[in-house]
């Protein structure tokens, strides 16, 4: 399962004469002269549920979909550097409280209304009004003095706290711009009207593809595809399968053994991306038994990453000891998380029995409805056994997985999250203010609760200075490791595996294509006949 809500402080300026987020789209050298046409056929893992970017609820998959019929405020370079795409510039005040968006000029929905700053001010209240989205803008005053309308092309967004690190959201979900006659519209979630490269053909129903055409009237650079047809293939192996049978020309994937076979198969190519979620096991620490440090300290030296990625993850996927990989800006070389070590698992579950006085560490592990994580699952729950800890896995529906998660009725759950470049969009799930109970609703959904945790996110989002900040995210780190609130287990790597006669991949390879924000490369890709 994937949370996914949002998207250095900074000065986001205007580029030097060429359009930011559209420079991006000419064809490399070495995969030949563009050949304008044809539709593109995309199976993606899972079904989404709604086109509203303000209200549904989009993991990878829904970012995928979106980022052809909508543009972002901001978006990402290949350094994971902000630039601006429908914004020209993004500004804070000296002390992050009052935000100037500025936006780009002679731009306009699909349905021909401009985008403006009115737009833009509609976008943003609808979120944070949103009782669910909402929860990830808090800091925005609320009310009409939130968000100003300067002039035509000038918004300032208010904040009742500093918030550095609110232009990072504007390259996520909480930054793809949805005309105001969507969003007024009670069809919001089937009729998507965006800026973006493609406009969708037709209403989307649940368990229908969604189709898009080419936006020939687009800001940018126009697409080069005329159309792309999304859909879900729940399954995996079907999924991999319909590619090679020619029933579709690219999915989007995170099946070991298809990563790994497309990587050498003829008539195939693929790209690759592991800076994007990680697995884990998340704890409920609002309720026994992982309300005891102990409880928690056991699970995770009883627990052989190296096993499980062997034996489920094809032995491809990356351990993992907190939410950064190796290279990323605010990766902790000395994370400070509990090795494999089943002598000191029995220790600590020693004294968690004689905290507790409970005869061992008993509990139910919920996973969603996926295969991979249903073995991960049981191979968790072996591993735990020879240490003498009883677990139990409980399968459940994934809509039913996901409102559990919610309102925290769970006491383990395997889970996927934190696919944000910057650590301030994981403040909704790490900082306490967010652990509001369980069965009343958090987003901080194993109630973590940390002073060091929150004196440093707090700190990170006062701070104009990048190192200050750096320093305070890698604490940020140390201090949920030392809570284990999560079993790590690894940096997921996902793969766009297409049919050969799909160019342009090298594209979504620059500029990363796993992480939950927009996907400004779709304009790029083309077929050959």
């Amino acid at each position: 399962m994937t949370a996914a809500l949002l998207g250095p402080v900074a000065c986001s300026g205007g580029s030097d004469g060429q359009d930011a987020g559209t420079a991006n789209q000419a064809a490399p050298a070495d995969e030949g002269t563009p050949t304008p046409g044809g539709t593109l056929r995309v199976a993606l893992p899972a079904e989404i549920d709604g086109l509203n970017p303000t209200k549904n609820r989009w993991s990878l998959d829904g970012n995928m979909i979106a980022s052809a019929i909508y543009d972002t405020l901001m978006t990402f370079d290949e350094d994971r550097n902000l630039v601006p795409r429908l914004a020209e510039s993004v500004t804070p005040d000296a002390e992050g409280r009052v935000w100037t968006i500025e936006l780009r000029p002679d731009v306009r929905f699909h349905d021909g209304t401009p985008f403006d700053a009115e737009a833009v001010e509609i976008n943003i209240e609808t979120r944070r009004d949103d009782p669910i989205t909402g929860g990830a803008l808090q800091p925005i005053v609320d009310g009409p003095d939130g968000v100003i309308v300067v002039d035509p092309l000038t918004v300032e967004v208010r904040m009742e706290t500093p918030w550095f690190g609110y232009d990072y959201t504007l390259a996520a979900q909480g930054g793809y711009m949805a005309a105001p006659s969507q969003l007024s519209s009670p069809d919001a979630s089937a009729l998507a009207i965006g800026t973006g490269p493609f406009r969708q053909e037709g209403p989307w129903a649940p368990g229908q593809p969604v189709k898009v055409v080419r936006n020939d009237d687009y800001w940018g650079t126009r697409a080069l595809l005329d159309g792309i047809e999304f859909r879900a293939i729940v399954d995996p192996a079907a999924r991999a399968a319909t590619l090679r049978s020619g029933g579709v020309d690219l999915i989007l994937t995170q099946q070991p053994e298809d990563i790994v076979a497309f990587r050498s198969a003829d008539g195939f190519e693929q790209v690759e991306d592991v800076a994007a979620e990680e697995t884990f096991v998340m704890l409920q620490l609002g309720a026994p038994p992982f309300d005891n440090i102990h409880a928690r300290r056991a699970l995770a030296h009883a627990t052989d990453v190296d096993a499980v990625n062997a034996a489920v993850g094809g032995g491809i996927e990356v351990p993992a000891d907190q939410p950064y990989t190796d290279g990323e800006r605010y990766a902790v070389n000395d994370a400070g998380y509990p090795a494999y070590d089943p002598d000191q698992a029995r220790a600590e579950l020693e004294r968690y029995r004689a905290e507790t006085g409970q005869p061992t560490l008993r509990f139910t592990i919920k996973t969603g409805s996926s295969n991979t994580q249903q073995r991960e699952a049981e191979l968790l729950q072996a591993q735990w056994s020879e240490v003498g800890i009883e677990a139990s896995v409980e399968p459940i529906e994934q809509a039913v997985f996901l409102t559990d998660m919610f309102v925290g009725d769970f006491e383990a759950a395997m889970f996927r999250n934190f696919a944000y470049v910057n650590p301030d969009s994981n403040y909704i799930f790490w900082h306490s203010s967010n652990a509001r109970g369980i069965g009343t609703g958090s987003i901080n959904f194993g109630q973590l609760r940390s002073a060091e945790l929150d004196r440093a996110l707090d700190t990170a989002r006062r701070s104009a200075d990048e190192a200050v900040r750096e320093q305070e995210f890698r604490a940020a780190v140390r201090a949920i490791n030392a809570e284990v609130p999560y079993i790590w287990l690894y940096h997921n790597v996902w793969g766009l595996a297409a049919a050969e006669r799909v160019n342009g991949l090298s594209e979504p390879r620059r500029l990363g294509f796993a992480r939950q924000d927009g996907k400004p490369w779709w304009p790029s890709i083309w077929m050959a006949p």
